[in-house]
């Protein structure tokens, strides 16, 4: 089978606390990866992580590192939702691994849009966060399993995806999906997976005061249009999980459900286009 060209690409951030406005104090972009720095109002850095390859194929291989100072506060989203694009038989997965260093007081807020696999698509993510005790992380993955407005099935489909999280040296959450199966819409069929649905979530708040949350949020959730959802608190952490039909229904629940994590703060800039 011939070689074909894949994409490489990396990002690197660093930001630190200048006169109580988190601004760039380090940018390293190569590759398909891009950052771009929309105009906001407010002490918190947004920035927009941009894959100019169009999707990733089996074999691309993307890096991140974001550096976040004592008492900075900032927001990563994406342009769009990132493709995951069918593999040919014999192809290695794409490999993705995000780096994050959340020093004391500081806030990150990983929000992008969500993960649309592709039927036959292979994927290896990992990110890896390391926090002071009193610092704050936000983070929201979102995986779409086709696309259902195109009739789309997923059938084929290896994926490992990974959060590890250490606070105060400590390490206190690490979730893995790994999903590698030849009958991907039937296991989503099954009631104790996803019940036919084809959008699944994972939030997680990582905060000195999250279990203040959870009422506020189970309040939310119990709208009929959130059934599909659960949250649960402790040692300092919240997570919510939850499923739905499709990409555009997971993110109008999201759009009740962040503002409770983010004390009310507008949505991202790609989110209200």
């Amino acid at each position: 089978m011939s070689l074909l060209q894949r994409a490489y690409g990396r990002f690197g951030l660093e930001v630190r606390n200048d006169h109580s406005q988190t601004r760039c104090h380090g940018l390293e972009q190569k590759g398909c990866c891009r950052l771009l720095f929309p105009r906001v109002a407010g002490q918190q850095m947004e920035v927009v992580t941009v894959n100019i390859s169009g999707g990733i194929a089996a074999g691309d291989r993307i890096e991140g590192d974001l550096n976040c100072a004592p008492h900075t506060n900032l927001l990563v989203t994406s342009q769009a939702a990132e493709r995951i694009y069918r593999a040919r038989p014999n192809d290695e997965p794409a490999q993705v691994n995000i780096s994050c260093q959340i020093a004391e007081g500081a806030c990150l807020e990983w929000l992008p849009h969500g993960t649309i696999f592709f039927d036959g698509s292979r994927l290896q993510r990992k990110m890896i966060v390391e926090m002071a005790d009193n610092a704050r992380f936000l983070f929201l993955e979102s995986r779409f399993f086709g696309r259902v407005a195109s009739g789309e099935c997923v059938e084929q489909l290896s994926v490992r995806d990974g959060l590890s999280i250490r606070r105060a040296g400590q390490r206190i959450l690490v979730d893995t999906l790994k999903l590698e199966s030849s009958s991907v819409d039937f296991l989503l069929q099954n009631p104790a997976v996803a019940a036919g649905h084809h959008a699944v979530t994972t939030l997680v708040l990582v905060a000195v005061d999250a279990s203040s949350r959870l009422e506020s949020l189970r309040h939310v959730l119990a709208a009929e249009e959130c059934k599909g959802f659960a949250a649960s608190a402790w040692n300092g952490m919240l997570i919510v999980r939850g499923i739905a039909q499709d990409n555009w229904q997971l993110e109008v629940m999201l759009q009740r459900i962040l503002p409770i994590l983010r004390d009310g703060q507008s949505m991202p800039t790609t989110w209200r286009s």
